[in-house]
């Protein structure tokens, strides 16, 4: 073990490292249920939250502390900077990692995740730390697509690039979803392929 950290789900800074620390929240709500990660952040499920932390800037950049109704039992990242979690509300979401300009009196949430001793800072350095932060361009995790389809919680999922999206829930359902705009096209494609082929389609050049 490299590094560890102790009090994540807190997302106020902590002065005082030695202080006794008093937890408000149920377990459910500081409780990592799964996280997941590519080359530059850590996506996170806590409790019904959802948590970025850019390993680069080493601090959480985006975040949702409510995604859903229930506890998050699995996150996946999609490509385009999309992510994709299921929760014990049988929901399943799709969220935009998107860039917005940091509000200088907007707090940067760094106890969740000072991950693994990285974000943390010592009293001398904090000024011009928080300078940078208030500068920083950070992000927001935007819902774009809500799969309504499972009666119960939804255990998990498996994400094919070519084939869509496979979920199971314990209704006892196994599901597959679509990208409807693309299967329309395909669709299409095959279309007029076939119609190429078999002499009924004539292309002016």
């Amino acid at each position: 073990m490299q590094a560890y950290e102790r009090n994540f789900w807190d997302p106020s800074p902590q002065l005082d490292t030695q202080q006794e620390i008093k937890l408000c929240q149920k377990s459910n709500d500081i409780s990592i249920h799964h996280f997941t990660c590519d080359e530059e952040n850590v996506f996170a499920a806590v409790g019904r939250g959802l948590y970025v932390y850019s390993l680069q800037m080493k601090r959480v950049i985006a975040c949702q502390k409510t995604a859903h109704d229930s506890n998050v039992l699995h996150v996946a990242r999609l490509p385009n900077r999309q992510l994709i979690s299921c929760s014990e509300d049988g929901s399943v979401r799709i969220w935009e990692l998107r860039e917005k300009q940091q509000l200088a009196a907007e707090p940067v949430p760094t106890g969740f995740f000072n991950m693994w001793g990285f974000g943390r800072v010592s009293k001398q350095a904090s000024q011009p730390v928080k300078k940078q932060q208030e500068n920083a361009t950070s992000c927001s995790l935007e819902l774009i697509g809500d799969l309504i389809g499972h009666s119960s919680s939804v255990e998990m999922f498996l994400y094919f690039e070519d084939h869509g999206l496979v979920t199971c829930s314990a209704d006892h359902l196994i599901i597959l979803w679509k990208n409807g705009e693309r299967e329309s096209g395909l669709r299409s494609l095959r279309l007029f392929q076939k119609l190429e082929e078999n002499g009924d389609l004539y292309l002016a050049v």
